[in-house]
């Protein structure tokens, strides 16, 4: 489908960098997360991705690409700001698919309790059409994340997207599944191996 890398990537971009904007607001420290690993998808698809997620003062950057068997690349690019005094994060982010076009995303995430987020927003397609979005981020576990998102078109068409990820140390696994409008699911499982990197805690101000 000519949409699922935009669905799926702004649900993947989007999963960590909020709970790790709301978690750095509590920790002067910052880190870098690097991560790499392999996907396969239920159409027969198969790829490489990577991502580098840095976080530091309630601001999470991350930027990441993928490249699938045909050796065709995208990249996508999110940020996440969190304001404590209100408990929200505004979020956006864009995505290139391998044929060039651009996408991109805005919204506002709000914790409504430990470990649980929702939020909402626009998306602005390559043509200039735009869809709204909403979605839930849950902490089931430690080190394990649900992210259900519902996507609705302009048509009034909707596509629903879950996310499970679960991080054990060095290691971890993303599994996805998308049913688009004519009730087709599709799935996507991803393992991957991280690296995290502490940073320098921020200078004094003076």
């Amino acid at each position: 489908m000519r949409n699922e890398p935009l669905f799926k990537i702004i649900a993947i971009a989007g999963l960590a960098g909020v709970f790790l904007a709301f978690a750095s607001a509590a920790h002067a420290a910052g880190k870098e997360i690097t991560r790499t690993g392999t996907y396969t998808t239920s159409r027969g698809g198969s790829g490489t991705m990577s991502s580098v997620t840095t976080r530091s003062n309630g601001v999470v950057s991350r930027q990441g690409s993928w490249t699938n068997a045909s050796g065709g690349t995208g990249s996508w690019q999110s940020q996440a700001a969190w304001n404590k005094a209100t408990q929200t994060a505004a979020v956006s982010g864009s995505v290139t698919k391998p044929n060039g076009s651009t996408s991109s995303w805005q919204g506002t995430d709000v914790r409504t309790a430990p470990g649980a987020i929702t939020g909402s927003g626009t998306i602005t397609r390559s043509n200039g059409a735009q869809a709204s979005y909403t979605m839930t981020d849950t902490k089931v576990a430690p080190g394990t994340w649900d992210k259900s998102e519902v996507v609705t078109n302009a048509n009034g068409t909707t596509v629903d997207h879950n996310v499970t990820t679960t991080v054990n140390g060095a290691n971890g696994t993303r599994t996805s599944t998308t049913t688009l409008p004519n009730g087709q699911t599709e799935s996507r499982t991803a393992t991957f191996t991280q690296t995290v990197t502490p940073l320098p805690a921020p200078a004094p101000s003076t």
